[in-house]
């Protein structure tokens, strides 16, 4: 396969986790050739919209893909089922793959016209979730729906450490928290939980809980410490006992953010809502609590900090290397890889 990936990224390189996976498999044979084409990059630099889209089939016809895998698409860089279907008849004929891991919902944050053009057009789509957002998708016209979770990089997250036996926090989230339209009480559809969450936890832990995040749902709270660098997470969660979630897209099937994985690849304990089909997906996670209220993510804090801190540490441990296991970017690509050889192209491996 000849491999073009299209990072959704506002700086050339921002997405480590699958640019290092794209290498790997390209140092190890799995593709014949590899190119990154920012597109978000590009178009900035260009400065115009219909020259991006004429540069980006210049450089795909120049490359002559056999695969375009393309991330995170959406009307910040419209795009129309007929330059996609141009894009698949340039001359080396590349299959569209189209990955979202974001989720959305019925009400707020709806497909847009550039999602559901390239869930149309995609010879098959990874997304994050199951349930209607795959009911979505299948809607949209995409012909092969397939699941792929969150994952973490292990540039930035999972590095060596030495865990420490005391920490400041017994537990932190991180998470925004905005108010939709400017109505105070006004949340995506899991927030209202998410900061049910953050006080029963604040009530029961004190200062010893803290949130790190922005939002008009957190203003005035004393719990909130205010915004943290993406980069900055995995430091704040190993100075924790354990980091908790609460998701604001909490019905949709298998789906869970990236503060899962990157909990785990750090080595602590991870609180999070059940959504529909983690038995099924996560059956098997060591060190994580999947809770159905805000009270029983009160429970779950209690049970991890009635434990010895050595045992928190095991804990935290077992949880690192089932992540660096199974949610490793470059694990996690590489599955993907692995399922496009196989459907798309006849590969067995």
């Amino acid at each position: 396969m000849r491999w073009l990936y299209l990072p959704n990224e506002a700086n050339e390189g921002d997405q480590i986790g699958p640019r290092l996976a794209f290498e790997r498999l390209h140092a190890q044979g799995v593709f014949q050739d590899y190119c990154a084409y920012s597109y978000l990059v590009r178009a900035r630099e260009l400065g115009n919209h219909a020259a991006a889209l004429r540069d980006w089939l210049d450089q795909a016809r120049a490359f002559a893909p056999t695969v375009v895998f393309a991330q995170h698409l959406n009307n910040s860089y419209p795009l129309t089922g007929t330059f996609l279907r141009e894009l698949k008849e340039l001359p080396s004929r590349p299959r569209f793959i189209f990955y979202e891991e974001d989720p959305y919902g019925h009400l707020v944050k709806r497909l847009d016209s550039t999602v559901k053009a390239a869930l149309a057009e995609s010879d098959m789509a990874f997304l994050g979730g199951t349930g209607y957002l795959a009911r979505a998708a299948i809607a949209a016209g995409c012909r092969r729906v397939r699941w792929a979770p969150h994952s973490y990089d292990s540039v930035r997250f999972g590095t060596a450490w030495t865990p420490r036996l005391t920490r400041e926090f017994d537990a932190v989230m991180i998470g925004n928290l905005p108010c939709l339209k400017r109505i105070p009480w006004l949340y995506m559809p899991g927030g209202a939980k998410r900061k049910r969450t953050a006080q029963m936890l604040y009530k029961a832990l004190g200062d010893r809980f803290a949130v790190f995040g922005v939002g008009q749902g957190w203003q005035g709270e004393p719990y909130c410490r205010g915004k943290i660098e993406f980069a900055r997470q995995g430091e704040l969660v190993r100075n924790s006992w354990m980091s908790v979630n609460w998701g604001q897209f909490d019905r949709i099937a298998m789906y869970s953010s990236d503060r899962l994985p990157i909990s785990m690849a750090c080595g602590v304990p991870h609180i999070t809502n059940y959504q529909p089909g983690y038995e099924h997906v996560f059956s098997e996670m060591p060190g994580v609590y999947f809770v159905k209220t805000p009270n029983d993510a009160v429970d779950a804090a209690l049970h991890i900090l009635s434990l010895t801190p050595q045992q928190r540490n095991d804990l935290g441990e077992r949880a690192a290397a089932y992540a660096r296991e199974h949610l490793d970017a470059s694990v996690v690509y590489a599955n993907m890889v692995a399922v496009i050889r196989a459907e798309l192209f006849g590969a067995v491996d």
